[in-house]
């Protein structure tokens, strides 16, 4: 079975969403091989590499809300992180270009170490507070996952490796009218939008695995 999985570094409920479908998979009992891709769906390809505004400064220029209203959904999403087992520091997120952090995991698959890297990613970001544009940090957590070196610092310097990559799957998105992160495709039968309880995704994964009658 194949899942693919629309996700952007810079998006919580992808993160939620990761947390529990790993659970699903966990408990999942099934003799057929699960295919995980985590395809490239940046929610702002114009971010700033060194953004100026806090996360509740951006965010209340993206929806054109009140600060209280704004303060009100993060905390909402801090508790819904704590469910998952995720410690969202949001006071501490540089809301920075992810585009650098994506063409990094799309160079993890080629080591099989894409797990962890996006794990890694998700813990910079949101819980302690580092730049996932910054070169230095992109180098850490590649090493700190087992990526060899030499390839590592090649993608983190040169903006141009796997940028076609990132780039098409952020069409391939459009044509698959994902409009809402995470989006989760199964066996091209059908998808699921939004972070969802472990629960409903083992319900996804039994319906892409019954025989077709």
């Amino acid at each position: 079975m194949d899942v693919k999985i629309y996700t952007d570094i810079a998006c919580p409920f992808c993160y939620i969403g990761k947390k529990n479908f790993e659970k699903a998979l966990a408990e999942y009992k099934t003799d057929e091989k699960i295919n995980i891709e985590y395809a490239s769906y940046e929610l702002d390809n114009q971010a700033p590499k060194e953004p100026q505004k806090n996360i509740y400064e951006v965010l209340a220029a993206k929806h054109e809300q009140p600060m209280e209203e704004i303060e009100r959904m993060v905390s909402h999403i801090v508790e819904q992180g704590k469910i998952s087992d995720i410690e969202f520091n949001m006071d501490k997120v540089i809301p920075a270009n992810t585009r650098d952090a994506h063409r990094l995991l799309k160079l993890s698959y080629e080591f099989g170490l894409e797990e962890g890297v996006l794990e890694s990613l998700y813990r910079a970001y949101f819980t302690e507070g580092k730049n996932v544009s910054d070169k230095d940090v992109l180098l850490e957590i590649a090493k700190a996952n087992g990526m060899p070196e030499v390839p590592a610092k090649e993608v983190i310097n040169d903006p141009s490796l796997f940028l076609e990559n990132v780039i098409g799957d952020f069409n391939m998105a459009k044509v698959n009218k994902v409009r809402t992160l995470p989006y989760y495709i199964f066996d091209d039968k059908f998808a699921i939008s939004g972070a969802r309880e472990p629960r409903h995704y083992t319900i996804a994964l039994n319906k892409t695995l019954m025989p077709e009658e």
